[in-house]
C-alpha cells in the first residue's frame, strides 16, 4: 500500500476509535490503555498538532476526550486508593468553561479582580496554628497561599503592561524622572537605603508601580516647586493603597508602605499598620532564620517550613531584615507620637538580638544607623512602659531612680554609637547629627514625664534634677537645629518624626517657661528669643504648604506670643540665622545631656491641622496649667 493512503487509513481508523471511546467513557479507556502497540504511537498525534483549524465537531470530540480524560484520572486514583492531584489554577468554575475563549473573556477578567484575600490562607506563625488545622480538615487551604500576586497583577503581568503614574496620566515622564532620581540621589539616604533594588524609573515602573507612586509623592513634597505634583501623587498613592487593602501584595509593596509612613504624616498609622500586617503575613520575621540558622534562638530550630519566594538567596533575605527593623523603628515612632502600644510587641525578641545582626561582617554604614535606632527605641519602650500611662496621675516619688537609670542607658546609648557613625557620601554630617538629636529626643521624651499630672502645681523636690534636664535638652534641640547647618539642609528631607518631636520640645520648652520659670530659676528672655529665631528659620525654609515645617510654624508661633503675654514680658526680636548666619551671642550649645516635660495646645493649632487623631502624650491636655 503506498505511504500516503497507509498514514490516511491509519488516521481515519484513530478517529474512529477515538469516537467510540469518547462514546463508551473512561472504563472502556481503561481497558484499552494495556493493550496499546507501537502502531499507534505519536503520529496521529502529531499530525493533528500539525494542523491549522480544527472542524467544529473536532474541537467538540476534543472536549469529550478531557472531560474522559478527568474522569479516567479519578477513576484510577480511587482504584488505587490514592489522593487526587490538586486541581490547576483556572480562571473558570468549570472545565467546560476554558473551551469558549471568546465567550468568557468577560467572565474571566470579572473574576480575576474580584480575587481577593479577605484573611490569609494559614497563620504566620513558625508552628501550626489553630486555623491551619481548621483549613486542613475543611480542605479550604489555598493552594496559593505563598503567592503575593494579586488576581489584577498577575493578568496584567501576563499581559506585559502595569498601570502605574505615568500611563495613566497623572504625572509626565519627565517630571516622574527628575522625583525618582532625586529621591535615590538625597532622600532615600535619610531612611537608610531602604529604596529597594530598583532605582530607575523604568525598573519601578515595570516591576513594582505602588512604590514608583510612593516614591514620586515622598519625593514632590520635598520639592517647594511641585504642590500640584504632590497632591496628584499622593491622592493616586492613596486610591492604589485603598484598592489594595484585600489583595495580597509583594515585599516592594511593603517597601513603599515603609517610606510613606515615615514621610507622609497625615496617614502614617495607616501606612504603617497595613505593612505590619503584611509583613506577617508574609513571614517576614522569619528572614532571621535565613540569616543566622536560627543561631538567635527566637524560632523552633532550622526552618522547617516552607520559606517564603524571597527568601531563597541571602541578599533578599538581608533586605527583608533591614525592611522588618524600619518597620519596628516607624511602629514605635509613631507609639511615641501617639502614646498608644506598639504593634510589634509579640516579636520585640528579635529587636533585642540587634547586636547579632550588627557583628555581621556584611553590615553596612546604613545598618549601623539603622540599629542605633532600634537601640534606641527598645530603651524608650521601656520609658513609655514603666513612665507612660493614659491618666493624668503625678509619677509616685519611687521612680525618680529609674528616671536616672534610663538616663544613664541613654547616655551609654550615645557613647556606644557616636563612635560608630560614619560621614554619609550623599547627605554628609547629618547621621551624626541626626544621632545627636535622637538622643535629645530619647531625653526629652524620658524628661517629660515627671511633669504629668501637676497641673501647675509645684515640681516634687525629688524630680527637679529631671525637671531641669527636660528644659535643657528643649533648648540644646533648638540650639542644634540654629547651630549645624546640615540639620538646617535635612529640615526638609527629614522623616516627620524629626518635626514633630521638635514642635514637642518648642511647646515643652514654652509651658516650662510659663509654669515654672521661678521654681527652675529659667531665663525666660533667652528662651523667648531661641524659639523666635527658630521660627525665623522654618519661616524661611523653602517648602509647601503640606510640608510639616510650614504647617507647625503658626502654632507654635502663637504659643510665644501666648506664653510671654501670660508672663507680661514681651516677645524678643528673632536673631538672623541660616546656613551662613552666625552663632547666636552668649549661647553654648549644649547638644548632650538633658531632659524635658510636657506641653499642651489644641491639636489644630499645634501641628498638622487635618491629622485627626494625630497626637502626642499629653498633648492636648493643659496639665501644667
Amino acid at each position: 500500500m503506498p505511504k500516503r493512503k497507509r498514514e490516511a487509513v491509519v488516521e481515519n481508523g484513530q478517529n474512529e476509535s477515538s469516537s467510540d471511546q469518547g462514546q463508551k467513557g473512561g472504563q472502556n479507556l481503561v481497558e484499552v490503555l494495556p493493550g496499546i502497540t507501537r502502531k499507534i504511537t505519536a503520529c496521529a498525534a502529531c499530525r493533528k498538532n500539525k494542523r491549522m483549524a480544527l472542524p467544529a465537531s473536532d474541537v467538540v470530540a476534543g472536549a469529550c476526550h478531557v472531560t474522559n480524560l478527568h474522569d479516567t484520572l479519578d477513576m484510577l486514583c480511587q482504584h488505587l486508593g490514592v489522593e487526587g492531584p490538586k486541581a490547576l489554577r483556572s480562571m473558570g468554575h468549570d472545565r467546560e468553561g476554558s473551551y469558549a475563549p471568546a465567550d468568557n473573556d468577560q467572565n474571566r477578567t470579572q473574576q480575576e479582580e474580584e480575587g481577593c484575600e479577605v484573611s490569609p490562607p494559614e497563620s504566620p506563625s513558625a508552628v501550626q496554628a489553630p486555623i491551619d488545622t481548621f483549613l486542613d480538615i475543611t480542605k479550604i487551604r489555598s493552594p496559593h497561599s505563598h503567592s503575593i500576586d494579586s488576581p489584577a497583577s498577575a493578568r496584567a503581568s501576563r499581559s506585559g503592561t502595569r498601570s502605574d503614574l505615568i500611563s495613566r496620566g497623572i504625572i509626565s515622564a519627565t517630571i516622574a524622572e527628575r522625583l525618582v532620581h532625586h529621591y535615590f540621589a538625597r532622600l532615600d539616604h535619610y531612611l537608610y537605603g531602604i529604596g529597594g533594588e530598583y532605582q530607575g524609573l523604568e525598573q519601578l515602573r515595570a516591576n513594582a508601580p505602588i512604590l514608583l507612586a510612593a516614591i514620586c509623592t515622598v519625593s514632590a513634597l520635598h520639592d517647594p516647586q511641585e504642590r500640584a505634583v504632590y497632591e496628584a501623587c499622593n491622592r493616586e498613592f492613596r486610591s492604589l493603597v485603598a484598592k489594595s487593602t484585600f489583595e495580597k501584595r509583594d515585599v516592594d509593596y511593603i517597601r513603599a508602605l515603609c517610606i510613606s509612613s515615615f514621610w507622609l504624616a497625615d496617614a502614617s498609622r495607616i501606612f504603617c499598620s497595613d505593612a505590619i500586617r503584611r509583613a506577617a503575613d508574609m513571614r517576614l520575621h522569619r528572614s532571621f532564620d535565613a540569616l543566622f540558622d536560627d543561631r538567635t534562638g527566637f524560632g523552633s530550630g532550622p526552618m522547617q517550613s516552607v520559606p517564603s519566594p524571597s527568601m531563597q538567596s541571602l541578599s533578599a533575605a538581608t533586605d527583608r531584615v533591614r525592611l522588618w527593623y524600619l518597620l519596628f523603628v516607624c511602629d514605635q515612632h509613631l507609639s511615641i507620637l501617639h502614646n498608644r502600644d506598639s504593634l510589634l510587641r509579640s516579636e520585640k525578641g528579635i529587636a533585642v538580638g540587634w547586636e547579632l545582626y550588627l557583628h555581621r561582617s556584611e553590615t553596612t554604614e546604613s545598618d549601623v544607623r539603622i540599629l542605633s535606632q532600634v537601640s534606641l527605641l527598645l530603651i524608650m519602650g521601656q520609658v513609655r512602659d514603666v513612665l507612660g500611662s493614659d491618666n493624668q496621675t503625678p509619677l509616685p516619688p519611687a521612680l525618680a531612680s529609674q528616671i536616672l537609670n534610663y538616663s544613664r542607658q541613654l547616655d551609654k546609648w550615645y557613647a556606644k554609637f557616636s563612635a560608630l557613625f560614619v560621614t554619609n557620601a550623599f547627605i554628609g554630617e547629618f547621621p551624626k547629627r541626626g544621632l545627636q538629636l535622637h538622643y535629645q529626643f530619647g531625653k526629652l521624651y524620658l524628661g517629660h514625664q515627671v511633669f504629668k499630672g501637676l497641673h501647675g502645681r509645684p515640681i516634687p523636690p525629688h524630680f527637679l534634677s529631671a525637671a531641669t534636664m527636660a528644659h535643657d535638652t528643649a533648648v540644646s534641640i533648638f540650639e542644634m537645629i540654629l547651630g549645624e547647618p546640615e540639620l538646617q539642609e535635612g529640615l526638609v528631607g527629614m522623616p516627620h518624626y524629626f518635626h514633630v518631636m521638635i514642635a514637642f520640645a518648642g511647646h515643652l520648652l514654652l509651658e516650662i517657661c510659663q509654669n515654672y520659670y521661678e521654681q527652675l530659676a529659667i531665663k525666660i528672655q533667652d528662651d523667648f528669643q531661641l524659639i523666635n529665631s527658630a521660627l525665623n528659620l522654618f519661616r524661611n525654609t523653602q517648602c509647601i504648604p503640606q510640608h510639616p515645617i510650614w504647617r507647625m510654624a503658626p502654632g507654635l508661633n502663637r504659643k510665644l506670643h501666648d506664653c510671654a503675654g501670660s508672663i507680661g514680658v514681651p516677645v524678643p526680636s528673632a536673631v538672623p540665622v541660616g546656613l551662613n548666619a552666625q552663632a547666636i551671642p552668649g549661647q553654648e550649645a549644649l547638644y548632650y545631656p538633658p531632659v524635658p516635660a510636657d506641653a499642651s495646645q489644641p491639636l489644630d493649632e499645634l501641628l498638622f491641622t487635618d491629622f485627626g487623631e494625630f497626637n502626642f502624650p499629653d498633648l492636648t491636655s493643659n496639665f501644667m496649667t
